[in-house]
């Protein structure tokens, strides 16, 4: 009898102690992730509508803002296939652009690593 009036206030009071603690860290956690995934869907949304303006990418598009922010996230080996001199692409498979498809392909690519489909 005397042990379930000790323990049990005793018991409450820690917990919900540790969850004051708690609550605010997780809080803080939860916001985090919210907002780095709101950027990354604005980021997203940014590309594409840059590659939606255009029906070719046009040789200084590499000098726009979307695609220094697009190239970050990039694999090595397009970023250099996208960005070698002196290489033409002909047109053909999925679009006339080969150029436009490398960038909507990789977009789509960091679009599910980052867990946004």
């Amino acid at each position: 009898m005397d042990f379930e009036k000790i323990v049990v206030p005793l018991a409450t009071a820690v917990l919900g102690f540790l969850s004051g603690l708690a609550a605010p860290w997780i809080k803080s956690r939860v916001d985090e992730a919210t907002e780095r995934r709101t950027h990354r869907r604005s980021l997203i949304a940014a590309w594409r509508a840059k590659l939606a303006e255009v029906d070719e990418v046009p040789p200084n598009f590499g000098d726009t803002h979307e695609y220094a922010s697009l190239r970050a996230h990039m694999q090595t080996e397009v970023v250099k296939k996208f960005e070698a001199p002196r290489t033409v692409y002909f047109p053909g498979g999925r679009g006339m652009d080969v150029r436009k498809q490398m960038l909507v392909d990789e977009i789509a690519r960091i679009e599910k690593a980052w867990g946004l489909l």
